[in-house]
């Protein structure tokens, strides 16, 4: 049974989103191989997302979580805390009371959930964080950790934007939700809220105070075309180099116009599906990396043709 679910700030849930019937059980794949403790039928799973329903990479995050489980017959249940802290901690103390078999947590906050997350462990249920990771006080609490490596993805982004601007420039970054741990490596590693319009903004500041500017890094693609679009807007785009950190339809589409330097191409299906995947491995008992990353890799208008368009 795959269900997707919206817990309110009232702890009631409000929204009956998607359902099916119970799936029928499948051979096991072949990715995992082997005894399985208990059939893929029975297993039971609880995530919550950090906020699917504004941001489209969480959304298509989401619809593939539920995709993927019903395609291999699990029991999965996928809740949207709209990027409420509170709520999330109330979802997943739902999980434990539930008795799930493991939990995926796509966190909304590094430290709020520490509590949580150290009452699902010594009630036997483990953790996979998936994207971004809980503070660290927390990881002892957690098995396992899946997503892009973002220290890596920001460091290939400063490569690409080193290139493009022959070793040197000034350049501005444009970071997302302060405090938030996949902003705080993908600008700490590049140096060493994740909105459009707020991005375009933030850039329209910037190049009302700086004369001149060379390059603009962004955590991802929307808020790096928002700062395109501002550039646009003030006739300074073709004079200033952009790079994001994680490939959207429109960073793809601005690219294919000339318009955009390059990202880092992150699927949120390969996000979902390796969160999924690791999750059942440790349902089976199997021994799973504490950091399980997939691949990243760079995307430029020179190799964009060997990459699907985003979906979202």
């Amino acid at each position: 049974m795959i269900k997707r679910t919206a817990l309110a700030a009232a702890l009631t849930l409000t929204a009956f989103i998607a359902g099916t019937g119970a799936a029928a059980a499948q051979a096991v794949p072949d990715w995992l191989g082997g005894e399985l403790k208990k059939p893929l039928a029975d297993t039971r799973i609880g995530i919550t997302v950090l906020y699917p329903g504004s941001n489209s990479y969480q959304a298509k995050y989401a619809e593939a979580a539920v995709s993927y489980a019903k395609e291999i017959g699990i029991d999965a249940t996928v809740m949207d805390p709209q990027g409420d802290p509170a709520t999330q901690f109330n979802q997943l103390q739902d999980m434990i009371a539930q008795k799930m078999d493991v939990i995926v947590l796509w966190p909304t906050s590094q430290n709020a959930l520490i509590p949580a997350v150290r009452q699902a462990s010594r009630a036997n249920i483990p953790v996979v964080t998936s994207n971004s990771p809980i503070g660290e006080a927390g990881r002892q609490y957690v098995t396992a950790h899946t997503g892009p490596d973002d220290c890596k993805l920001a460091s290939q982004a400063a490569e690409m934007l080193g290139d493009s601007l022959g070793g040197k420039g000034n350049v501005v970054v444009i970071e997302g939700t302060p405090g938030y741990s996949v902003s705080i490596l993908r600008g700490n590693c590049f140096l060493d809220d994740w909105n459009r319009e707020k991005s375009q903004r933030v850039m329209e500041a910037f190049l009302v105070k700086y004369d001149k500017i060379d390059g603009v890094y962004s955590g991802d693609d929307n808020m790096g075309v928002g700062a395109l679009n501002a550039a646009k807007a003030a006739g300074r785009a073709d004079k200033i180099a952009f790079v994001g950190a994680t490939n959207f339809a429109v960073g793809y589409e601005a690219m294919e116009r000339g318009e955009y330097y390059g990202s880092i191409y992150q699927s949120p299906v390969d996000d979902a599906k390796n969160a999924l995947k690791t999750a059942i491995a440790v349902v089976k008992g199997e021994k799973v990396p504490a950091l399980n990353y997939f691949e990243t890799p760079k995307i430029t208008k020179a190799n964009m043709k060997d990459f699907t368009k985003p979906v979202f």
